[in-house]
């Protein structure tokens, strides 16, 4: 099973012809609990808006549900996990035409992002970043080293800056929690 660019999923006790009813295509994913449901080429309304709640309502009858949506055209990711009507975690990076940041975390963090977000890569990939100037000129050692003492912080506190960039994302987290939830492979 390949990776998807826009699905819900469920982990649910209710009848598939329930799920079905409600939203469409749904498939049992091999090996697991989990139906994948509602997953196409065109985005539901309200996705890369990182305002509406997509699970919260879905997860009071069916659940645990989790929504990913990934545009990597764009560099956009909206993620969302509930349980039981609760949302556990809510991320959405989201691009306004120029760049992509951080528009939207609720919730508490999941194992996958210190794995991911907050992993050793990501922080050497960020502090390469963060070594230029918007000129692309290596910025002075003092800067750097508030700079340092900066993303030390955020990786240390496991934080994310919102209408930011730090702590770097970009849309193939939807893959990384794809393959932490679903054991789906790119």
């Amino acid at each position: 099973m390949s990776f998807f660019n826009n699905a819900y999923f469920l982990k649910t006790q209710q009848p598939i012809a329930k799920v079905q009813e409600k939203l469409g295509q749904t498939e049992r994913i091999p090996n697991s609990g989990w139906l994948i449901c509602d997953f196409g080429d065109s985005y539901i309304d309200g996705v890369f808006e990182g305002e509406e709640y997509l699970t919260q309502a879905l997860s009071e009858e069916f659940g645990e549900v989790i929504f990913i949506a990934i545009d990597t055209s764009n560099d956009q990711l909206d993620y969302e996990h509930s349980l039981d009507g609760v949302i556990l975690r809510k991320l959405a990076w989201l691009s306004d035409g120029c760049q992509s940041t951080w528009m939207c975390v609720e919730g508490e963090m999941e194992d996958w992002e210190l794995t991911s977000v907050f992993s050793a890569d990501n922080l050497n990939r960020t502090r390469e970043m963060i070594r230029y100037d918007e000129n692309l000129q290596l910025l002075p050692a003092d800067e750097m080293e508030v700079k340092e003492q900066e993303l030390q912080t955020i990786w240390q506190n496991h934080q994310y800056m919102l209408n930011g960039q730090l702590p770097l994302g970009d849309a193939t987290l939807g893959m990384v929690i794809q393959k932490y939830f679903f054991d789906i492979e790119i």
